[in-house]
């Protein structure tokens, strides 16, 4: 036990006499947090329901008609856009400043054209490739049609009473129009088929995902230990090309002790590394760690066994220190960015989550969540813990199979 402590702890001493080791293992990945936390907070703030989000768009009423009001009124029945009333000159300031979805005038004479039954152009200013500019010009135009309808339907109507009898004065003729107009409007109100979406009694619907900071802080954990971790990969391969682990075997030391030392002083830096993490997150962050202190050591317990193990299987297979450090830094990142350490995997399809169920930084986000956010204990990470001591336990026998002490 004492050399396999005194290799632990000299391989320990080396790794940190270079200072930048402490930028990765415990500067980026607290900077990292911060960052993807607050990037990632829009996605975890539930709208609010009473909010208007719509996108407000500013309308100038050069018309000022009956039917022009109508027709803004219209628009403010819409489930897209707000209309928003200005002056022209500061349509066009708010519009340009705050980069806004559409400028609509509504030009004068308006009204008396469709009273007239004639097309009455709308003046409408829009940005170019903007996804919001195609669905407020679909709901202007649908006020619009609407409104144009209307009036056709009460010319009509007019005409015809007229033709059966004239009224008795100008006044009448414009009462009856304006009494077909509004029953015209009511009539197009009531669409002729409706559709109702219902969702499945058996649909999953994710109702917690914790907060943004929950995700960022396990997420980087997770990320940057593997780095740490599988880095021993590195360590391997440079003993090994620079002739140490041949000397220490000329010494009275057998290879399981030499091996066990080098893989436990990695384990216990990711682990040190990961309790500095966990402390961070709970202090400086807000997240709770500790609703489990038993279930949380277990699951980075295994996580690091996993992760390690995997360090010791790459370096049998990388030859240089180029190839080791490249396989480092890839596993590590592609292995945490698909297996939620990024974002979460709730949000992806469900094929998605089960092919990277194929990946132990999938069972490490799901059991580091499991305790932080739904605060499960003991008996409710196990499933997760086993797998990843399963993953430990193939990495290493495949590592332990191949590994070369020259």
């Amino acid at each position: 036990m004492r050399k396999i402590l005194a290799i632990a702890w000299n391989d320990i001493v080396i790794e940190f006499s270079d200072r930048a080791t402490l930028i990765f293992f415990l500067v980026l990945p607290v900077i990292f947090t911060a960052v993807v936390g607050v990037g990632l907070r829009s996605a975890y703030t539930a709208p609010d329901p009473n909010a208007d989000n719509r996108y407000p768009v500013p309308v100038v009423d050069e018309d000022r008609s009956a039917l022009s009001a109508q027709f803004v009124e219209l628009l403010s029945n819409s489930a897209v856009m707000r209309p928003v009333a200005y002056e022209r000159e500061e349509a066009a300031r708010v519009y340009e400043e705050d980069n806004l979805a559409g400028l609509l005038v509504i030009p004068s004479g308006f009204g008396e054209r469709l009273l007239a039954g004639e097309a009455a152009d709308l003046a409408l200013r829009q940005p170019s490739n903007d996804t919001r500019a195609l669905a407020v010009g679909e709901a202007i135009s649908a006020a619009g049609s609407r409104l144009s309808t209307a009036a056709l339907i009460a010319q009509s109507s007019v005409a015809e009473a007229e033709r059966l009898r004239p009224f008795a004065d100008a006044a009448a003729r414009a009462a009856y129009f304006q009494q077909g107009y509004q029953m015209a409007l009511e009539f197009l109100e009531q669409p002729p088929a409706t559709v109702e979406v219902t969702r499945s009694a058996q649909a999953q619907v994710v109702t917690d995902l914790g907060s943004s900071m929950d995700q960022a802080s396990a997420g980087q954990l997770v990320t940057w230990v593997l780095i740490t971790l599988v880095g021993a990969a590195e360590l391997f391969v440079n003993e090994r090309l620079g002739g140490t682990l041949r000397r220490l075997l000329v010494t009275p030391t057998r290879k399981a002790t030499v091996l066990t030392g080098k893989i436990g002083g990695r384990l216990a830096m990711g682990l040190v590394q990961m309790l500095l993490l966990v402390v961070i997150g709970a202090t400086v962050f807000g997240v709770n760690w500790g609703r489990s202190v038993p279930a949380l050591a277990i699951m980075l317990l295994a996580f690091g066994l996993a992760a390690v193990a995997l360090g010791t299987l790459v370096g049998t297979i990388a030859k240089t220190r180029g190839q080791a450090s490249g396989l480092t830094t890839m596993i590590s990142m592609v292995g945490a960015a698909l297996g939620g350490a990024w974002w979460p995997l709730e949000i992806t399809p469900p094929a998605y989550q089960t092919a990277v169920k194929a990946l132990p930084t999938t069972w490490a986000m799901t059991g580091l969540k499991d305790v932080i956010v739904a605060g499960q204990g003991v008996s409710g990470i196990l499933p997760e813990a086993g797998i990843l001591v399963g993953f430990a336990a193939l990495f290493l026998a495949l590592g332990i199979w191949r590994f070369k002490y020259e």
